[in-house]
């Protein structure tokens, strides 16, 4: 069974790499910032939210400037799906403000940039976690070693 956190994190990240270079960019940044803040602003150490969208804008720089934006943008999703995976470890309450998050910022993204979103990633004992969008499907392959692989082609 796939960790729902992680799924949702993989949506989160790649809905946040995917608004960067659309209208739904500063509220966007602002809702992220805004859920990292209230997880941890206040602990000692701990980034604020202002850190928070220095690090999402240093991100939609490094896209926007990239000879290969699509190599650099699959960065960043790892990155973000990374560090959202940790928010969600230490916070759990931040999930249900995420999926809030996620779910408007994806009814204000253009067609194009809701559906390009997909990640898979294969993991100790041949388990592959997929996720795609608009609908934000997961798929979950298991490989034992012994079969090949399944594929859900829908």
């Amino acid at each position: 069974m796939p960790d729902p956190e992680a799924a949702l994190a993989m949506t989160a990240a790649t809905t946040i790499v995917a608004a960067m270079a659309t209208g739904a960019w500063e509220a966007t940044k602002a809702g992220v910032a805004r859920i990292f803040g209230r997880a941890g602003g206040a602990e000692p150490g701990q980034e604020t939210s202002a850190d928070i969208e220095a690090r999402l804008e240093r991100s939609a720089a490094r896209i926007a400037v990239a000879a290969d934006p699509d190599e650099v943008r699959q960065a960043q999703i790892v990155r973000w799906c990374e560090d959202l995976e940790d928010l969600m470890r230490d916070h759990p309450d931040a999930e249900a403000e995420l999926r809030t998050l996620v779910e408007a910022v994806r009814q204000q993204l253009p067609p194009v940039q809701q559906q390009w979103i997909m990640r898979v990633e294969a993991r100790d004992g041949g388990l592959a976690v997929g996720a795609q969008g608009p609908g934000s499907r997961v798929v979950v392959h298991h490989h034992d070693g012994d079969t090949p692989p399944t594929a859900d082609a829908r």
